[in-house]
């Protein structure tokens, strides 16, 4: 009997423990999983500084400053980016400031360049008004103290620029689950090898290594094996090493579909066979001590949807992240979708903006073992269960497959 998605994600994610904790080097933080929350050390900026190219001098003085009636000022000091003045700006007196330099004690505005002209040691100032905002005071991006990036968030460019920012040379992140991805069925052959009559190439676990790779962990490839369970009981072997075991074929109630037996004769205790949602519905999943292990279709479209609505969840709370499910959009049907729908269905589809109003249209060839839909789309159209044909127009739910954060 067919449990519904909802409880079969009830049965698993308590299960499921997040990964220690490994420090990396920055560079190489990039999609890792924050593991702590990163406060900043010190105010930032630092110091009050420069944004621009100009003079640091005293903004009230040349305010009322014009073409036609330059201030002139005198330079008295010349400060690069990484120096530190030691005058004391005066009336009637300027500093050439370069962009980042620490403004010089006594100034309270910086004029551009280009609204200057200098003669010997003489500064005209053409345009004097707003210099007073021309600074960057101390720590007015960043507080000393302050929580910069949360415990559990994806490091992007930002994060790993504001890391460096603040000395994080080291940051602790999450350890990348290993999902071991065997392939099984005597018609199942390396991709490497010429084809023969009756034979395929195995294609389920790339297509499982790209989603195990979006998922933020990483993919073990296992060599195939035929419909024998010794030869599935050894693949198994060599899969127990990893943080967790996906298996394609043999999942279904066929004579060779041995997954479930051969799962219970190994130690697993399966929870359930079968998922109420098309495609994917044959999913064998159970527990081995605290590993484990999850039997998916055969066919690439079910293989594929039972992953992206089962097994990405759990890798993504292993691996630390704290948003396990994609976001949801509502959106109009560009075209009918003309099948009528038992279980949930989950299809392939391509959303679009258009004048405000969202649309989705489901992808062609979307047959359990067809893998050519995948290929563009860039969403899921949610179909309810007991759902008939639907209209052009109808709203729909639609999952987008970006990250949720």
């Amino acid at each position: 009997m067919a449990i519904s998605l909802e409880e079969a994600r009830e049965i698993l994610l308590p299960l499921v423990q997040v990964l220690p904790v490994e420090k990396v080097p920055v560079e190489m933080s990039y999609g890792r999983i924050l593991a702590d929350a990163l406060c900043a050390e010190s105010d930032f900026p630092p110091f009050d500084r420069s944004p621009l190219d100009g003079y640091a001098l005293i903004a009230s003085e040349v305010y009322s400053a014009t073409p036609e009636q330059p201030v002139i000022l005198r330079q008295v000091d010349n400060v690069p980016a990484g120096s530190v003045s030691e005058i004391i700006i005066q009336g009637g007196t300027a500093c050439r400031i370069m962009t980042g330099a620490p403004l010089p004690a006594g100034a309270t505005g910086v004029v551009r360049l280009e609204n200057t002209k200098v003669i010997g040691d003489q500064v005209y100032v053409f345009e004097g008004r707003e210099t007073e905002k021309q600074i960057c005071m101390k720590g007015e991006e960043i507080a000393a103290g302050e929580e910069l990036i949360a415990a559990g968030v994806k490091i992007g460019f930002g994060a790993m620029g504001m890391l460096a920012l603040n000395g994080e040379a080291m940051p602790s992140v999450y350890r990348q689950p290993r999902a071991a991805l065997l392939a099984t069925g005597s018609e199942i052959i390396s991709v490497e090898k010429q084809l023969t009559p009756g034979k395929i190439r195995n294609s389920n676990s790339y297509m499982l290594s790209g989603q195990v790779i979006d998922a933020g962990s990483r993919p073990v490839i296992l060599r195939n094996v035929p419909d024998e369970r010794e030869a599935i009981i050894a693949g198994l072997k060599e899969a127990e090493q990893y943080d967790i075991v996906i298996t394609t074929g043999g999942a279904s109630v066929g004579d060779r579909d041995l997954i479930a037996d051969v799962f219970r004769s190994i130690g697993v205790n399966v929870f359930f066979e079968r998922v109420e949602m098309k495609p994917g519905m044959p999913v064998v999943a159970g527990v081995k001590g605290e590993k484990l292990f999850l039997g998916l279709s055969g066919n690439p479209a079910a293989a594929s949807i039972s992953f992206e609505q089962i097994i990405r969840p759990l890798l993504l709370k292993m691996g630390g992240r704290k948003t396990w499910y994609r976001p949801q959009v509502q959106a109009r049907l560009a075209v009918p979708f003309k099948k009528s729908t038992g279980a949930k269905r989950f299809v392939w589809a391509s959303w679009r903006q258009e004048r405000g109003q969202l649309f989705v249209e489901p992808s062609a060839m979307q047959g359990n073992g067809m893998l050519k839909s995948a290929i563009a789309a860039n969403s899921l159209m949610i179909i309810p269960a007991n759902s008939p044909p639907l209209p052009v127009g109808t709203e729909v739910s639609v999952m987008l497959l970006i990250d949720n954060d």
